[in-house]
């Protein structure tokens, strides 16, 4: 082998290393789409955040209706300044690169009615299942969420 090629070789061996394989590049961007899901959340509230992720055919496990539809209807009953915020402990994606999911920890705070009372803040785990969509974006097909229980 040429010097040369030898050179050529060895710098595609080297960029090869340092270029995440495909899983890890999938599961860079599902975690991303939580990442940025839990941050719109924040500061656009929650209905509107699940609406921007929600696909058409998205199951939230709490609400019998697919889609928009059963998002809108979940999350009319809280009030507007609820906030929910979740950081995902674990993600992966199916060998295809199309199917991912993350799990985590949520914290769910509800204002309180009453002056001078402390707002109610429910914590606990959830799950939420991600489908890459034909453009490219990951959409939400599936979440649920299960409280914390204390005994």
């Amino acid at each position: 082998m040429s010097p040369r090629l030898a050179v050529l070789v060895s710098a595609a061996s080297l960029l090869a290393a340092c270029s995440p394989s495909g899983a890890e590049k999938f599961k860079a961007e599902v975690l991303a789409a939580d990442k940025a899901f839990s941050e719109a959340s924040r500061q656009q509230g929650i209905q509107a955040a699940f609406l921007g992720v929600i696909a058409p055919e998205g199951k939230l496990l709490a609400e019998t209706r697919p889609g928009a539809a059963g998002v809108r209807t979940l999350f009319m009953q809280l009030p507007p300044t609820a906030t929910l915020t979740w950081e995902a402990a674990f993600v992966d994606v199916s060998s295809s690169g199309d199917l991912g999911y993350t799990w985590g920890r949520y914290t769910l705070t509800l204002p309180s009615v009453a002056k001078g009372k402390l707002p109610s803040v429910q914590m606990g785990t959830y799950v939420t299942v991600w489908r890459r969509q034909p453009s490219g974006a990951w959409k939400v097909v599936l979440d649920g969420g299960n409280p914390d229980r204390h005994y």
